[in-house]
């Protein structure tokens, strides 16, 4: 344990602080929340994750920000004396029991970050996928990029973590799905892909298949081409995002903490900047 590295969030009130700074929360940990499942029914469902997902709770801003700053001061602190075992050539064992502990701790703050997450994961996975098979798939995908998100994020900036997430899964699955699509592509036979559309439809009208594969080149290029705020901006705009409907230029400016006007000024310039990725598909659409 003692050469291996702990990571963690830094932040500048952790060098003033106790542990009991972060034993309670002043306020809800939780947000208050109508329609919840009712945590009896969970006592039907075999699936592990199907258990978890009954009982996940989404946490208040005040929660969320309670539980990474435990994580992240635990993380932090046996860090600190991780440090002090590499100068010992025989580390005490009271020291090494003490960062064992902090380590445990912490992932308990993590794991309860991560069941109030779970429900969006479903959501995320459930919309990008066209099967049960793939949407069990995805929801392995995103659990392991949700998992490397709550190591990354930075609480002190003032998002919420389920913008931050949202986004990272997103673009992973839609990186996935790009890559598999391009497989595909391959597999088929050019020749044989050309007869069968020329017996079937008019090779001038794009199908169906078409201005999806469209569509899915265009998304799969956003998080390449617009920065992280852009593309919140973006994908809640046109209903991209979990919530599936678009939402308000006012609705998003409450949530980045910025003005109705600078949410649209933000989208024009976006929106300009998707023109040259979206400009070889125009006949695509406009056949529409």
């Amino acid at each position: 344990m003692a050469d291996s590295e702990i990571k963690f969030i830094p932040n500048d009130d952790f060098e003033s602080a106790s542990e009991c700074d972060f034993q309670t929360i002043d306020g809800f940990l939780y947000a208050a929340e109508d329609g919840r499942p009712d945590p009896s029914d969970a006592g039907q469902v075999a699936e592990t994750f199907l258990r978890a997902l009954e009982d996940s709770r989404l946490l208040s801003f005040e929660g969320e920000q309670f539980l990474f700053k435990r994580l992240n001061f635990l993380r932090f602190r046996a860090n600190a004396l991780q440090a002090t075992l590499k100068l010992k050539s025989r580390p005490p064992k009271k020291t090494l029991k003490e960062v064992c502990r902090l380590l445990a701790e912490a992932e308990k703050a993590r794991e309860e970050i991560v069941r109030a997450n779970l429900r969006l994961v479903m959501s995320i996975a459930r919309k990008q996928s066209s099967s049960e098979d793939e949407r069990d798939e995805f929801v392995a995908e995103a659990n392991a990029i949700l998992l490397n998100a709550i190591d990354k994020f930075d609480f002190a900036r003032g998002y919420r973590f389920s913008t931050y997430v949202t986004h990272a899964i997103q673009r992973h699955l839609y990186r996935l799905i790009s890559r598999r699509n391009k497989r595909k592509h391959h597999e088929v036979n050019e020749e044989d892909l050309l007869l069968s559309n020329a017996s079937s439809h008019d090779s001038d009208e794009p199908t169906q298949k078409d201005i999806m594969a469209a569509a899915s080149s265009i998304l799969a290029q956003l998080d390449d081409l617009l920065d992280p705020r852009e593309c919140a901006i973006v994908r809640g705009r046109f209903g991209l995002d979990p919530y599936g409907k678009g939402r308000t230029l006012r609705e998003l400016g409450e949530e980045l903490g910025i003005s109705k006007e600078r949410v649209r000024q933000i989208l024009q310039q976006s929106i300009e900047k998707l023109g040259s990725i979206a400009q070889p598909f125009e006949s695509t659409f406009d056949s529409q």
